[in-house]
């Protein structure tokens, strides 16, 4: 299985059905914005994973789009204010909103994506869907909306702290991150009337592949070429403050002389890629870094082992596939 071909053909009905939502209206700027990041680009991963979970169970794929586009939307209004919060300036290779279009519009288009997200599912009220699914799908959207703000909340008092523990922070992450690849396997199961038992173990599926794609992602900010991930430098979650596993783990395990250099460096927007470069060090010293790939293939064989639910099929293999490629992706 080519897996990069398999997903980049399941995005294009994601992005084909963006594209014809998000068109232009007056006022021409406001649309220019709202249209900026969702169209950017993107793997399109939560709804190609509501897709697949809904296939896997016996059902009908296609009905999972509307689904699939709320998830993209409530996903980009989530990165148009992260990006705010963190002073980010570039994503996907592009300007963010606010640093395109001002922070006033950035703040706007961020709230209207939510709008957009609760118009797609309204597509799929009944009679087209059972009440009870179609109630079930609401109130998991809605709770992933609350926990995501409880995660956002936990991050922003977590940069003004050093003594986060590893538990504080998986909760964070989970809330923040895994919410909505959660929501994604749970409710594709469920528009394919999967069993419990399927529904159930889908939706920890999801949950451990977002648990992955954040882990990953904070690896990938200190080990790769960031003109790979349409950022600029290496490390900038570090001198963002940004709690990741690595700096977790490192702040708990260094002595007092490594403790000290690091809380000068991270967090400090003024810090040098030298001092980025040399809190990276400490970490790879301090295995951080294997400490977080070991988390990596631990969640990977969990999530795994959760697909056993599932019959064998072509999109049970592309689930599994996924599995490796939240561990192994270069960006």
């Amino acid at each position: 299985m080519d897996l990069e071909n398999t997903l980049t053909d399941l995005a294009k009905i994601f992005d084909r059905a963006l594209n014809g939502n998000l068109t232009h209206r007056e006022p021409r700027i406001f649309y220019d914005a709202l249209r900026w990041i969702p169209l950017s680009g993107g793997k399109r991963l939560r709804p190609i994973i509501t897709m697949l979970a809904c296939e896997a169970v016996g059902g009908v794929p296609e009905k999972t789009i509307p689904l699939g586009i709320s998830l993209e939307y409530m996903h980009n209004s989530t990165l148009v204010h992260d990006d705010i919060i963190d002073r980010d300036d570039w994503r996907r290779g592009l300007e963010t909103t606010h640093r395109k279009f001002g922070i006033p519009l950035a703040i706007i288009v961020g709230d209207a994506l939510i709008g957009e997200t609760y118009r797609m599912l309204s597509y799929m009220a009944p009679p087209e869907m059972e009440s009870y699914t179609y109630k079930e799908i609401i109130r998991s959207i809605a709770d992933a909306a609350k926990n995501f703000y409880e995660g956002e909340a936990m991050d922003i008092k977590f940069a003004e702290q050093f003594d986060v523990t590893m538990p504080e922070y998986m909760i964070m992450i989970e809330k923040k991150t895994a919410q909505l690849y959660l929501i994604a396997g749970k409710c594709g199961a469920l528009i394919g009337k999967g069993s419990l038992t399927q529904v159930e173990n889908l939706a920890e599926y999801g949950k451990l592949f977002g648990l992955m794609f954040q882990i990953k992602d904070d690896l990938l900010n200190i080990m790769t070429d960031q003109t790979a991930l349409g950022k600029q430098e290496i490390g900038s979650d570090i001198k963002n403050g940004k709690r990741t596993m690595m700096v977790v783990h490192a702040l708990a395990k260094a002595d007092d002389k490594n403790k000290k250099i690091m809380m000068k460096i991270i967090g400090n927007d003024k810090a040098t890629q030298k001092d980025v470069l040399l809190v990276i060090d400490i970490f790879r010293d301090l295995g951080s870094i294997s400490y977080a790939q070991n988390k990596l293939d631990e969640y990977r064989k969990r999530a795994k082992a959760c697909l056993g639910v599932l019959k064998e099929s072509e999109s049970k293999k592309i689930l599994v596939a996924l599995a490796d490629y939240s561990v192994t992706r270069a960006y």
